[in-house]
């Protein structure tokens, strides 16, 4: 069966601890992102598999709002990537309140859901609650805890420090391709580890490779090694890569299984301990 997640917020009012309208479905739309940014980020393929439905609602005090995810393709199992992927938000959003450091599988996008989330409740809302079952602990935001978490995010996104360069390689997975103002090519690509997009620009014997690909291996999002200049806005935020050399690595299924790797006449019929003193004594 499906996870289910419930949301629920309570407002600050003269007269009623009812949240409004804005700032309730608001809450709901940015954590809902939050949870869509972490699967493509988590996902080998950066696509989404998981649908979220409305399948309850209680107007109790504080109301709340339930959803239950679904696939979005007919028969195919979600529950495993769904587990993975509320793992992963809820150990996040409990990080943030502790240290501004990017929790595994957040990019950008989802970390900008996650501190309009924060700040939320520090304007308009007095408290919100995300509880997943399954065992993952309940997220209880308060004014107090929210408005550090939300400094703690924000330290992220807008780094302090100053730019720099480097030599060096990034893994990813190709987004587009297409040409800027002053007629470059640029090669767009999702990081492999924190899902965000990285501009590329492409030259040299990187130009020439990425142009004898085939249209069909960019719209697969095929996974390339790009080495060359690194430009950092601060430490460890890119701002973008000026590649020399790009490597197209080699699709899951095209790399070689136990049965192409093993050989069973490896040690010449030697036991492992009596070759191994072999191989040591240069025999």
């Amino acid at each position: 069966m499906s996870r289910k997640v419930r949301l629920s917020a309570s407002g600050r009012g003269t007269d009623t601890d009812a949240p409004t309208v804005t700032d309730f479905l608001a809450q709901v739309s940015d954590y809902f992102e939050l949870l869509l940014q972490v699967e493509e980020t988590l996902a080998e393929d950066g696509e989404s598999a998981i649908e979220w439905r409305v399948t309850g609602a209680g107007k109790s005090s504080p109301p709340y709002l339930e959803a239950e995810a679904f696939p979005r393709q007919f028969a195919v199992n979600v529950d495993r990537r769904t587990d993975l992927v509320i793992n992963h938000a809820a150990a996040g959003l409990q990080n943030l309140r502790q240290t501004p450091t990017r929790p595994v599988g957040f990019n950008d996008k989802a970390l900008a859901a996650a501190q309009r989330i924060f700040e939320r409740v520090t304007n308009g809302l007095d408290q919100t609650r995300i509880a997943h079952g399954g065992g993952v602990p309940v997220i209880e935001l308060t004014t107090s805890t929210a408005r550090s978490s939300a400094a703690n995010v924000r330290e992220i996104l807008v780094p302090k420090g100053r730019p720099y360069k480097e030599l060096g390689s990034v893994e990813g997975y190709v987004r587009r391709i297409e040409r800027d103002g002053w007629g470059r090519s640029i090669l767009w690509i999702r990081h492999r580890l924190t899902g965000d997009e990285l501009k590329c620009i492409v030259t040299g014997d990187a130009e020439h490779e990425v142009g004898t690909r085939e249209i069909g291996e960019v719209w697969k999002g095929r996974r390339l090694q790009a080495n060359g200049t690194i430009h950092y806005k601060a430490a460890g935020r890119i701002a973008q890569i000026e590649v020399t050399q790009v490597r197209f690595l080699r699709e899951r299924n095209e790399l070689p299984d136990i049965d192409d790797i093993a050989d069973v006449e490896f040690a010449g019929g030697l036991r492992s301990e009596d070759y191994l003193t072999k191989l040591r004594d240069g025999e």
